[in-house]
């Protein structure tokens, strides 16, 4: 998918390139945190984007048999390509892009009892805190869909919308104390990893949502 969406942003570049237009600078708020960005129009079918994207916020989650209060950290750059079938009728888009950055989701397993549960067993908590974190590719590709950001915009400002999803699998680090692991034992600990795995591989389809302001210029 990664080398689709690379192809199709060379192939926009090449094809439209000596057909430069306007540009545009943006601003936008979504399942992304909010970002600024700037396009440039290359002819009347095709734009070349870049952005950046935030937004920091508390997480609290189960997974196996624990319980994780955590912050998800979103943090990442994007580059995208739109091409517009139709863009004297309607400003509708298809877009394909490469999300980069480090999203993660840093967590530590808390306990009001005493004890953890890994792998269906209880262990006493010995003092010590589980610390588990999934963090995102560095790169993930995106295909989506919207309307507005139009090479043929006129000059001031309008709308435009972004429906679309971002893959990449997150990978899991799970640190446990090693007297929790000699506790419980490494079989359960890796179970209890895998479970966690489990839970962020939901996420490895990430749905992207935005609204936003443009300024052609």
């Amino acid at each position: 998918m990664k080398r689709l969406v690379v192809a199709l942003l060379a192939g926009l570049t090449a094809l439209y390139g000596p057909l430069a237009m306007a540009d545009e600078v943006y601003g936008q708020i979504g399942t992304e945190g909010a970002g600024i960005g700037y396009g440039h129009s290359l002819g009347s079918l095709a734009n070349l984007r870049a952005e950046f994207n935030g937004v920091s916020f508390s997480h609290s989650f189960n997974s196996g048999g624990l319980h994780y209060d955590g912050t998800a950290t979103l943090a990442h750059a994007g580059l995208y390509g739109d091409f517009f079938p139709a863009p004297t009728v309607v400003p509708f888009r298809f877009t394909a892009g490469l999300l980069i950055g480090g999203d993660n989701v840093d967590a530590n397993a808390t306990s009001m009892s005493g004890t953890y549960t890994i792998n269906g067993v209880a262990y006493s908590t010995l003092g010590e805190s589980i610390h588990a974190k999934a963090t995102f590719p560095a790169v993930r590709p995106y295909l989506g869909i919207g309307f507005g950001h139009s090479p043929l915009a006129t000059k001031g400002f309008s709308l435009f919308v972004d429906a679309g999803v971002a893959y990449g699998k997150p990978r899991v680090d799970f640190d446990v104390p090693a007297n929790i692991v000699a506790e419980a034992g490494q079989a359960n600990v890796d179970a209890e990893k895998q479970s966690l795995q489990n839970t962020a591989d939901r996420l490895r389809f990430y749905p992207i949502v935005k609204v936003g302001v443009t300024y052609h210029f």
